[in-house]
């Protein structure tokens, strides 16, 4: 022990005095250093207390931002799908449009080849009614 006292002995065994007075000084240290150790517990209580909350604090901060991006990948996914659904949409609609259009633009080639044909049999008509004609005159 460090605190190793020798008392003072009298007739009947050591100094009550002074044992006494080494019990109080003990008692008052002991005291003193448990309300210091107290002291040093509460504030560590205290910091661990302040240092949860901030970790809770940041828990859920990191939480919102974790939902918040995934939210993000999840709206960006939607939104890609979307957008690939109207282009393929618009795809599609502007091919039917252009079919339809073909269509159209058949339909006006054949016309004009049946207005061809019919010109060519009117042309060879009316060189064969001229031919014939120049043929009477001549005749």
């Amino acid at each position: 022990m460090e605190n190793e006292k020798k008392f003072n002995t009298e007739m009947f065994g050591y100094d009550k005095r002074e044992v006494e007075e080494y019990l109080r000084e003990m008692k008052a240290d002991y005291e003193s250093n448990l309300q210091a150790e107290k002291a040093e517990i509460n504030r560590l209580s205290n910091e661990i207390t302040i240092i949860r909350k901030k970790l809770e604090r940041y828990d859920t901060e990191y939480i919102e931002k974790q939902e918040k991006v995934a939210n993000a990948l999840i709206t960006a996914e939607d939104q890609a799908r979307n957008i690939l659904e109207n282009a393929r949409q618009e795809a599609l609609n502007e091919k039917q449009r252009i079919e339809s259009v073909i269509e159209v633009e058949k339909e006006k080639l054949l016309d004009i080849k049946r207005e061809v044909i019919d010109l060519k049999e009117r042309t060879v008509r009316v060189l064969e009614k001229y031919n014939e004609t120049m043929t009477e005159l001549l005749d």
